[in-house]
């Protein structure tokens, strides 16, 4: 019998695999309940106006969409799921100087987890720290740092000059539309797919330990635009848009 974590990396890079996608996690985007006896909470909605320059987010389980927009202000939308013999998780959010830092707690259940659905001034700095479930990125413009233990990370629209992306088990697709300084997306188990503009040059490291990798962007040595993108066990490619 595979581990939990070993059945989580083969689903990612094999998803046709009989026993994959059984319903460990929601599909991403649902609004579902994931996991046995689970509940979900009405939507919770509310707003930040309070000037911040970084937006933290620390989730658990549960799919984080984070959204870049023209306004000042910050909206979340939190769904939670819960086992239904136990309460909800607690939801916190709290500016500290001028970052925003949202995040939750448990009561012990078999069943907890809050998705966030957060919609930030584009220049924002956005850290984001899941455990179980997808992160969504979408029209950033500020530094982007993401990590999910079992999940895929997806961005797209990017103009972030500089982008760390990492995940445990799950595959990365990121596209850019703006050249970046800085462009790190790693996982353990599933691909790596990196577009980025076609008239820059780049410096770009890719590796792959079990699958292929494939370069077809303008390289040269001495570019100031570095990406570093690597998979143990999945595909590479860095390609141009």
């Amino acid at each position: 019998m595979f581990g939990l974590g070993v059945t989580l990396a083969i689903c990612t890079v094999l998803p046709t695999l009989s026993g994959c996608g059984t319903g460990i996690f929601a599909p991403s985007g649902t609004g579902e309940a994931p996991g046995p006896g689970a509940s979900s909470a009405p939507p919770r909605t509310y707003t930040i106006t309070s000037p911040v320059t970084t937006v933290a987010i620390y989730g658990g389980a549960g799919t984080i969409t984070v959204t870049g927009g023209w306004g000042s202000t910050i909206a979340v939308t939190e769904r939670a799921y819960y086992s239904e013999s136990k309460g909800l998780p607690t939801t916190s959010h709290a500016v500290n100087g001028s970052t925003l830092t949202l995040s939750y707690t448990c009561p012990a259940q078999l069943t907890c987890g809050v998705s966030y659905d957060v919609q930030v001034p584009r220049g924002v700095t956005v850290q984001v720290s899941d455990r179980e479930g997808a992160i969504i990125l979408a029209s950033l413009a500020g530094t982007v740092q993401a990590h999910t233990i079992a999940g895929a990370i997806n961005a797209t629209g990017l103009a972030s000059p500089t982008v760390t992306l990492t995940s445990a088990a799950g595959p990365i697709t990121a596209s850019f539309a703006a050249v970046p300084t800085s462009v790190t997306a790693s996982t353990n188990a599933g691909a790596v797919t990196l577009t980025v503009p076609g008239s820059a040059v780049y410096l770009v490291h890719a590796h792959t330990y079990v699958g292929s990798s494939a370069v077809t962007v303008p390289q040269s040595a001495t570019s100031g635009s570095v990406i570093t993108a690597s998979s143990d066990l999945g595909n590479v490619k860095v390609k141009p848009s």
